[in-house]
């Protein structure tokens, strides 16, 4: 996969990131979302370094992270239940058709 370097601004400092080709626009809107993330993050009154903002965002959008994992894997399961569940079915069917 080939890469391309692009620049984003986070917390108002330049960055030239490594991105795979066709990603970029993907990439600046995630820099944007971190920004905004920031800036809701400061004007929530809360005094902090830097470095704590980070942590604390990361560790937010981990948890977030976490969260769409767990409704995937619930999602997933529901899915592979009707599924079965139509298979079940199915076989029924054709075992009434056949009997």
């Amino acid at each position: 996969m080939t890469t391309a370097a692009i620049d984003i601004v986070i917390l108002g400092r330049p960055y030239k990131v490594a991105c795979p080709v066709g990603q970029e626009a993907a990439l600046h809107r995630a820099a944007n979302m971190l920004n905004e993330r920031i800036r809701n993050f400061k004007q929530g009154g809360k005094s902090a370094s830097n470095e704590q903002i980070a942590i604390m965002l990361a560790l937010n959008v981990c948890h977030e992270l976490e969260l769409e994992k767990d409704k995937n894997n619930q999602y997933a399961d529901a899915m592979d239940k009707r599924i079965k569940m139509l298979q079940h079915t199915i076989e029924e069917a054709l075992a009434s058709k056949v009997g």
